[in-house]
């Protein structure tokens, strides 16, 4: 236990490595010749013969590489500079360049893509290569730091992954990793479930204003043998029935590399993320407003339990969802709307898949007593949709911004990164009032003061964060 509580997680370029020693202890194993042991072998033997065939392999894998893709990510990596105060991070204008690779699948007909919040995190240029060796522009469409779950979109009808049930694995069960590991594109390794469950605490939580998510982390990975290794992320972890029960995420490794262990994100947190995210560009979590810890076997002795199991509820918010319904310290969660749940993240697992806002039972045990807990649940949001990165050309491209009209007004709807419209302070919603002393009324006005322009830029603007007219001087590119 020591040893995991010292691993430092770390991010490999697709990202989640982690180095620590795992001690095994091996006990003796007796044999039980009684009727039960018999009934054991017997089932062992059923089972040996139901193995699955190289044929099993060779068709899911087939089945599925069609949808998968390789993705290549580009962007203005920015600098960081050390100052009196600390590390500052600073756009750079140098050309755009690789950043990194990862892995992704197709599951709708009309081109939306599944892969990691971390491969796209910082990209300008996303392009994706099929199976068949075509490459595509893909435009990130949202992404979700909060499960590490992004959504790419390609213009085109493909073949689509069918997407299992998560929630129906089970350790032992045969599964294949579908992706492009270390630059080799279309790559399958096979191996088993190992766990499901596993909260791994390297999803970090994100501060408020960062930009990025407020709601917080959740992790319930599923662990498998399957080889896994920077740029196997985003990728699908499937069954032998050729559907996708996985997005492949994390490693656990001392060197970076495969050593034995990789998570996924199961997929049915992965498909409700994907879902909010197309429709709504975020997504809407319930909030319960409580602590959560494991239950030992010393908390299963004092809230009276026959076996430690549920999650343990060790602070309540102060007039949060559950603190309004009645929830109570030392309550101990074994179940939601009727589903058992037996731990931390099965029970953040089961709760992410409940509307946001609705309500929900929590079936409680209280010192020993079964209650139901009615629960009008509380919203967290999540998610990020990236700028407008405007192609350089003639008008508000030129000068490294996209506009829009309503009616008498010009809004910016969106800045090219790293650009030094961006550095100098304009940003997506100002109302573009004058630009180089010219009042601007219509887009026409703006191109055609643009196309007169010859040097600096000053465009006078109002911003709804700000109590007044605001002037932006740049020289564009």
């Amino acid at each position: 236990m020591s040893d995991i509580r010292q691993s430092a997680w770390r991010r490999i370029p697709g990202i989640l490595a982690a180095g620590f020693l795992l001690t095994v202890t091996l006990g003796t194993c007796t044999r039980d010749n009684g009727s039960e042991g018999e009934g054991t072998q017997l089932a062992i033997r059923e089972a040996a013969a139901q193995t699955p065939s190289a044929d099993a392999f060779q068709a899911a894998a087939a089945a599925l590489l069609p949808s998968v893709v390789f993705v290549q990510t580009e962007g203005r990596a920015p600098n960081v500079v050390m100052t009196p105060f600390g590390p500052m991070r600073r756009s750079t204008d140098g050309p755009i360049q690789p950043m990194g690779s990862g892995s992704g699948v197709i599951f709708t007909e009309d081109g939306y893509i599944m892969t990691n919040n971390h491969v796209v995190r910082q990209a300008e240029r996303v392009t994706v290569t099929l199976h068949d060796r075509r490459q595509l522009e893909a435009r990130v469409v949202a992404r979700d730091p909060a499960t590490d779950i992004a959504v790419l979109k390609v213009s085109g009808n493909f073949p689509a992954a069918p997407l299992g049930n998560s929630d129906s694995l089970r350790p032992g069960q045969w599964v294949l990793a579908l992706g492009s590991p270390l630059g080799l594109q279309f790559t399958v390794t096979a191996g088993i479930v190992s766990a499901t469950g596993r909260s791994l605490n390297i999803i970090e939580p994100t501060q408020q204003g960062s930009g990025d998510a407020t709601a917080a982390p959740l992790e319930d990975f599923i662990q498998t043998d399957a080889a896994i290794n920077p740029g196997n992320s985003g990728g699908p972890l499937i069954d032998l029935g050729g559907s996708v029960i996985g997005i492949n995420t994390a490693i656990a490794s001392p060197t970076g590399v495969y050593a034995g262990y990789g998570f996924s994100v199961p997929i049915n947190i992965a498909r409700n993320v994907a879902e909010q995210l197309i429709a709504n560009g975020e997504v809407r979590r319930p909030y319960l407003g409580v602590l959560l810890g494991e239950v030992d076997q010393t908390d299963a002795e004092v809230y009276q339990l026959d076996t430690p199991r549920g999650a343990e509820v060790s602070l309540v918010e102060d007039d949060g969802p559950a603190a309004r319904a009645g929830v109570q310290i030392g309550d101990v969660i074994v179940g939601i709307n009727g589903t058992a749940v037996g731990s931390v993240p099965e029970l953040n697992a089961q709760l992410a898949l409940v509307n946001a806002g609705s309500s929900t039972t929590l079936n409680v045990i209280r010192y020993g007593e079964e209650r139901q807990i009615e629960v009008n649940l509380g919203v967290r949001t999540s998610g990020v949709v990236p700028e407008a990165t405007p192609t350089p050309s003639e008008g508000p491209a030129s000068a490294g911004i996209a506009v829009a009209q309503n009616g008498p007004r010009v809004f910016i709807t969106g800045v090219q990164s790293y650009s030094a419209a961006a550095r100098a302070g304009l940003s997506r919603g100002q109302e573009i009032l004058r630009v180089n002393r010219q009042e601007i009324s219509s887009v026409a006005d703006l191109q055609a003061v643009l196309r007169s322009a010859s040097g600096a830029l000053s465009f006078v603007v109002r911003d709804p964060r700000l109590p007044g007219e605001y002037i932006v001087n740049y020289r564009p590119r």
